[in-house]
């Protein structure tokens, strides 16, 4: 079974780097995952995930009525509201998964996504909020409890 742990950002975009930065941290806990990050867009995304039968996604999110650093798995159904999920991302990921059933792609059967929720978005520069950071070791310690 291929297991793909994909983690979503931009590392020179302050908090946007979270997936990318836990997902390079998780690895060494996960050694049956191969390891993917970057900046996807939804096409990127699906050439990223086709061929694996389970894919777990590590993004940032904003969402003023959650708590920084809380841990919140998605569906991909709930992405059609969600508008800040991978705020630098063009196509959504629910679009994405449903643009690659129509061109018959083999997409994994099993795709479970964690938003992280953020304090702040739209830094220009390469490290997280203060907030962010102090609150890194307890999001992976909650992620590699529910992956």
């Amino acid at each position: 079974m291929k297991k793909l742990l994909l983690g979503i950002g931009n590392e020179l975009c302050g908090n946007d780097a979270l997936g990318i930065i836990i997902a390079k941290r998780l690895e060494k806990d996960f050694p049956g995952y191969d390891l993917k990050t970057g900046a996807f867009t939804g096409i990127d995304f699906l050439e990223a995930i086709e061929g694996y039968d389970e894919v777990v996604v590590i993004d940032s999110i904003f969402q003023q009525d959650s708590p920084v650093g809380s841990v919140i798995e998605l569906k991909i159904e709930e992405f059609a509201g969600l508008r800040g999920f991978s705020y630098v991302h063009s196509l959504n990921l629910g679009s994405a998964i449903e643009l690659g059933t129509q061109l018959q792609l083999t997409l994994p059967e099993k795709i479970r996504i964690f938003g992280i929720v953020i304090d702040r978005k739209g830094d220009i520069g390469e490290t997280l909020s203060p907030l962010i950071n102090e609150r890194l070791d307890n999001i992976i310690l909650a992620l590699k409890s529910i992956i």
